[in-house]
């Protein structure tokens, strides 16, 4: 469940694997899948998979792949649960895992991949036998249908909140309190917390940041330790309309796993905050959070989300009544606003509710939604639509007084933050909405000579700026919009897999009214010509690369190997050598040994997807072999040495000759 670890996914709870780390290499397979077991019960899911796939390499058992998979699934890993399900069922010839296609599908649907996606989930409905995971496909499949009908929301600019705000590790609940600070959640971490007794105090903490006239945050600071207890996470922070009273939450965690979760509150003394006090009716054995205090009834209530017993399943939104300092019995909104899965965030303003929630019809993962009151009961729960939601997860949505100015989390990629652990989406940033008095946009379509063309990619760029102000990609249709600022100079850059990119330049000088630039572009398909090659003559895998001093296959490799399968296949008596080679740099004997074990993982990759081992040579001749005048005590730059870190492969036996294709 998301919600239970929002803030501690990579708190690795390493008691297990440093009483088996010592004698890893003689561990035995049963004492892998504990350990893995364990640490996955523990939602230690980094070190799950380190065990797993120690597990995997002894027993090639498909379900380890699974678990793999739904590790990465929830480290929000998206790209590697895509391959992991994939592998799985791409080799399941009984249709022993056909329910892992739903969540196959999910993976592209959070990725954007919307009609991979549907492709998907159309072929699960039409076969699959359980009536529930047919319903689950039928509502995922409703979330990407009803995105034509969703508001693209063209005046909320959404941007990355600086530095000062997020961190690597994960952020949530920003509010903004009277005189204009932003108080939010955050771990302030730049790297996983190993458990050894040397990880001090890493606990969530609530934090405040002042923003200048020119929307610029001032470093942010902690609260003191009268409301961020020490070993509780502190979270989920919110105020009254007056400004007189904040409500939080406060979390125990044992081995990453929730033991308690109370609501608390203090109240405004001068210019400090006094000491916080639970809210006795609200905190059992359950678990409480995300306090929001608003009105139902034309009286004031506290909005909360609970998994206390009664409610429609996972989270849901409860209120309960306000007088004075008491807080009367919980209330269960009703199943037009809970469903059956998380439900959470709640936020009031003006006879509205907002929340976010996973379980009504989305674009991905959570997604922001608002019910209006109408004096006796709420209407139906509305997607927010386009920018407030995206294909990842979007929650704690949140809007100043006047509606000008909001905020909101996600763990959507962008280009400012800062990879953690090697992924993107893994931990949620707080992004700034604000609402423009004036909308200029750009409303852009891409087509081929045939008409229009989907899944293509358009970054935004302002003049002068190396880092885009907004980047889309479309996997359902061929058209982009894009908000403007007045008085500038702009570049788009469209790609698409299997086209020549292209570019356009405009501005929008002398525009103070609402505009739309309307733009269209067509791409040019890039010649695909066919190649004759003989034995032993060495074919270059351009996309096959590494991160220095690693041997893990990145997803941008995934390209040339899949091809370089559909050859063994073509060739079904095609034998290869399939070599890695390093630069001059490092020490000689290292270098071949890295080059080894990138060979080999390269294998590895194609046995995977089931080529024989047998039909695969792996060589790592480190720099042995290079390509230029690079060797050792040579000065090089950057470009010449990267053109000797490179992956081969020749034929070495089979057919004479083979023909491949090469994209000009």
């Amino acid at each position: 469940m998301r919600i239970n670890w929002l803030l501690v996914v990579f708190i690795s709870g390493m008691a297990v694997f440093r009483a088996s780390a010592q004698p890893v290499e003689v561990s035995s397979y049963e004492m892998m899948m504990e350990t893995a077991a364990t640490c996955a019960e523990n939602n230690d899911y980094v070190n799950a998979i380190e065990w797993f796939e120690k597990a995997y390499k002894e027993s090639k058992d498909p379900n380890i792949t699974v678990s793999i998979g739904d590790m990465y699934m929830l480290l929000r890993d998206y790209p590697k649960a895509e391959k992991a399900y994939e592998r799985v069922i791409k080799r399941d010839k009984r249709d022993e895992f056909f329910d892992l296609r739903l969540d196959w599908a999910k993976t592209m649907k959070y990725q954007g991949k919307y009609k991979q996606a549907m492709d998907e989930l159309n072929s699960f409905i039409s076969t699959v036998e359980d009536d529930s995971l047919r319903n689950e496909a039928k509502m995922e499949m409703k979330g990407i249908l009803m995105m034509e009908k969703y508001p693209e929301n063209i005046e909320a600019s959404v941007s990355f909140a600086s530095e000062e705000v997020n961190s690597p590790s994960a952020e949530s609940s920003p509010a903004l309190y009277t005189d204009g600070t932003l108080y939010f959640t955050s771990m302030k971490g730049k790297a996983p917390v190993i458990l050894d007794g040397q990880e001090g105090d890493y606990h969530a903490k609530l934090y405040v940041a002042s923003r200048n006239p020119q929307g610029e945050f001032a470093a942010a600071s902690p609260l003191d330790e009268s409301i961020n207890r020490v070993d509780f996470y502190n979270t989920g922070v919110s105020f009254s309309a007056d400004g007189k009273r904040m409500y939080f939450t406060r979390e125990k965690f044992n081995n990453n796993r929730p033991e308690n979760s109370q609501i608390y509150a203090c109240d405004r003394m001068g210019d400090k905050w006094g000491i916080p006090y639970p809210i006795e009716s609200l905190n059992n054995e359950h678990h409480s959070r995300h306090p929001y205090e608003g009105e139902l009834f034309g009286i004031k209530v506290l909005y909360f989300i609970s998994d206390m017993p009664g409610g429609y399943g996972g989270y849901d939104v409860y209120y309960s009544p306000i007088t004075g300092s008491t807080y009367g019995t919980p209330v269960n909104l009703g199943d037009k606003i809970n469903t059956p899965k998380n439900e959470e965030s709640p936020f009031y303003r003006e006879g509205t509710l907002y929340f976010s929630s996973n379980g009504h019809p989305g674009m991905g993962g959570m997604d922001n939604f608002y019910s209006e009151w109408d004096g006796s009961k709420w209407n139906e729960p509305v997607n927010m639509g386009f920018n407030y939601n995206t294909s990842y997860d979007d929650s704690f949505l949140r809007f100043n007084q006047g509606g000008t100015i909001g905020y909101v989390v996600s763990n959507r990629p962008n280009k400012s933050k800062k990879k953690f652990k090697n992924t993107e989406t893994c931990c949620d940033d707080i992004y700034i909405i604000q609402i423009r008095d004036i909308v200029i946009d750009l409303k852009a379509l891409v087509n081929n000579d045939k008409g229009p063309l989907e899944g293509a990619t358009v970054e935004l760029f302002e003049s002068g700026k190396k880092v885009p102000v907004d980047s889309k990609s479309n996997f359902l249709a061929n058209d982009f919009s894009f908000l403007l600022d007045s008085d500038k100079s702009y570049k788009a850059y469209i790609t698409r897999e299997g086209y020549f990119p292209d570019s356009i330049e405009f501005n929008t000088n002398g525009i103070f009214d609402d505009y739309t630039l309307s733009k269209t572009v067509v791409l040019k398909p890039k010649p695909v010509t066919k190649k004759v090659i003989s034995r032993n003559e060495p074919i270059v895998l351009k996309s096959i690369f590494f991160d220095f001093d690693d041997d893990k296959i990145l997803p941008e490799a995934e390209k040339d190997l899949s091809y370089l399968k559909s050859l063994m296949d073509q060739y079904p008596d095609l034998v290869i050598e399939l070599s890695s080679h390093t630069d001059s740099r490092g020490i000689n004997e290292y270098n071949k040994k890295l080059s080894q074990k990138r060979a080999n993982s390269t294998k590895n990759w194609l046995v995977e997807e089931g080529v024989a081992a047998a039909r695969i040579k792996a060589v790592g001749y480190g720099e042995t072999k290079l390509l230029n005048r690079c060797k050792d005590g040579v000065k090089c730059t950057e470009e010449e040495h990267q053109l000797n870190r490179r992956s081969e492969f020749k034929i070495i036996a089979g057919p004479q000759t083979i023909e491949i294709k090469i994209e000009d």
